[in-house]
This record gives structure tokens, C-alpha cells and sequence, in this order.
């Protein structure tokens, strides 16, 4: 299967577009625009759509656009189109074509096989995009602000750390380092048992064919990628850590349940240096698991 974009841009369209750009600067709605136009022809295969995009979520790598399409039957359907932020492109030239190799490594190393990791569909080579499934939930950073009511319960923060502790983990095992694991690249589903899956696999592509990163310029992140040091899975489980500590705040909520072995695991992750963190998410599994039995003897309120 092969996906593509096709441009038709007429004066009217380029002056409406333009307006919406406008528009959008005063709402803080952020579209895709794909080329310079808002609107735009999307062929899978034979399946022609008109497609329209809005923006989901961005890192300091990676920003994701829902993409909206309709046939001529007006039958609907959505997928998610990634790209490259332009900056981290300008500063990491040699990453230029990173989607490209996610997308062969998805392939060859058969990643579909971690149901942790969102599934490619197909990469647009004209347009340095990747085309996945899109996934009806919230980023973990939205989800612990729009759902006051849910205050992550022992069993269901276990539940969604071992997720992504499981995603994570088999990207190691294929030799692979994410180094992008933030809140708004884990969505927590909308079932009924909010499982969580990575959007992206992050630097993953860059890592596995060690191409070198230099400085990530951003904010709180691990100490060796803000100075261009070598990094390596233990990276990740810095990253990890952070996670937790969200997770941490949101629990303060919960009069029922400490987290201070909670906190423990969080600390030991984000260790300044990586000789002290643990050597790989394995050990985090089996602290976690003390953790799941440390408080048995208190059952939870319903």
C-alpha cells in the first residue's frame, strides 16, 4: 500500500486558506496544512479522500495532525499523519530521513508485534510523513487534566506503567532507544480498561542505527542528551521516571493509597548519573511488583 498527497491549489482556495491562517493565529486552533493548503487530495492505494488535519500533539521531535477523510460516498475515516518539527530537522540534519527509517525498521523488526506501540500504515516519501492508525483517547498529559475524577488508583497506575515500561522495553530489545517518552506521546485509550499505547517511537530509528544527536536543546530532560553525552537505555528509564513523578502528583488526590515506594522507583530512574539508575526496565518491573504487594493488606475504597 502506498498513501499520497495531491495538491490542487486554485486562487480561491489559497485566499481562503489564507484567511483561515488568520483566523487560527486568534483561536489557538492549529491546522495541518499540507503544502501551504488546509485542504487536499489523499490517495491509499485506489481509495481516493478528501482530506482535512488538525494537530493532536507535538514534542521536541515529532509533531502528529488527525487526519480527517472522506470518500466520495462520504464515508469518513481518520489517521494520524507525523512529522519532524523543522527546528530539531535544522539542528539534527542527520536525522532528516528518520521517519523514512522508522518505517523500514517497523517493517524488518516487526514491531507490529507490541501491542504497546502505535501501528505504522505507510510513509509518504514526497511529504517526509508517517501515516498510522489513529486511536479514539487522550495524551496521559490531557487525560490526568480532563478526568478530575480518575486519580490513578494503585491497580490501574501499576496496570499503565507496566504498559509502557513493556513498550519501552521491546524497543530494547531491538536494540533501540526511544529518548522522546512524554506525556503527550502516551494515549491512554478511550475503553474501558484505559490501556495505554507510545504514539511515536520517538529518537527509536535514530538510536538503533546510532547516528550521532549532539545536544537536544529543551527543557528538564536527561542530563546526557542536554549535553550531548552518550546515552543509552538508561536514558529512557530517566524519562520514565518523570512519567511516575506526574503520576505522583495526580495520586496526591487519593487519600487512600501513599506512594512513597512509588516515589522511591521515580528517584532511583532519575539518578543524574546513569551508573546509579537502574540498568534496564526489568528492574523496574520487579520494584513495581514489591509495590503492588506492599500495601495488600489495605484494600482499596470503591
Amino acid at each position: 500500500m502506498k498513501a499520497k498527497i495531491i495538491r490542487k491549489e486554485g486562487a480561491f482556495v489559497a485566499v481562503k486558506d489564507a484567511l483561515a491562517s488568520f483566523f487560527h493565529l486568534f483561536t489557538g486552533e492549529n491546522s495541518l496544512y499540507l503544502g501551504n493548503l488546509q485542504h487536499a487530495d489523499f490517495c491509499i492505494g485506489d481509495e481516493h479522500y478528501k482530506a482535512r488535519g488538525k494537530m493532536l500533539n507535538s514534542s521536541h521531535v515529532n509533531e502528529c495532525f488527525r487526519l480527517s477523510l472522506e470518500d466520495d460516498s462520504e464515508n469518513e475515516k481518520s489517521l494520524v499523519l507525523r512529522r519532524m518539527v523543522k527546528d530539531f530537522v535544522v539542528a539534527h540534519p542527520n536525522c532528516k530521513k528518520m521517519l523514512k527509517r522508522e518505517w523500514e525498521l517497523f517493517q524488518q523488526l516487526k514491531m507490529a508485534e507490541c501491542p504497546y506501540l502505535v501501528k505504522l500504515i505507510d510513509y509518504i516519501e514526497e511529504d517526509d510523513s508517517l501515516i498510522s492508525e489513529f486511536i479514539p483517547g487522550l495524551p496521559l498529559d490531557l487525560f490526568v487534566k480532563q478526568e478530575p475524577e480518575y486519580y490513578f488508583k494503585r491497580k490501574t497506575t501499576l496496570k499503565m506503567l507496566k504498559q509502557l515500561i513493556k513498550g519501552v522495553g521491546f524497543l530494547h530489545s531491538k536494540g533501540m532507544c526511544h529518548l522522546d517518552i512524554t506525556p503527550a506521546c502516551i494515549l491512554v485509550k478511550a475503553d474501558l480498561d484505559h490501556d495505554i499505547v507510545l504514539l511515536n517511537n520517538g529518537l527509536a530509528a535514530a538510536t538503533y542505527d546510532k547516528l550521532p544527536l549532539g545536544e537536544i536543546v529543551d527543557t528538564n530532560i536527561p542530563p546526557e542528551l542536554m549535553h550531548g553525552e552518550e546515552y543509552d537505555q538508561r536514558t529512557d528509564i530517566w524519562e520514565i521516571g518523570k512519567i511516575i513523578r506526574m503520576i505522583i502528583e495526580v495520586r496526591k488526590k487519593d487519600p487512600t493509597r501513599a506512594s512513597n515506594h512509588l516515589k522511591l522507583i521515580a528517584a532511583k530512574c532519575m539518578k543524574a548519573k546513569k551508573e546509579a539508575r537502574y540498568n534496564n526496565v526489568n528492574e523496574i518491573l520487579k520494584d513495581l511488583e514489591t509495590w503492588e504487594h506492599l500495601y495488600d493488606r489495605f484494600p482499596e475504597k470503591k
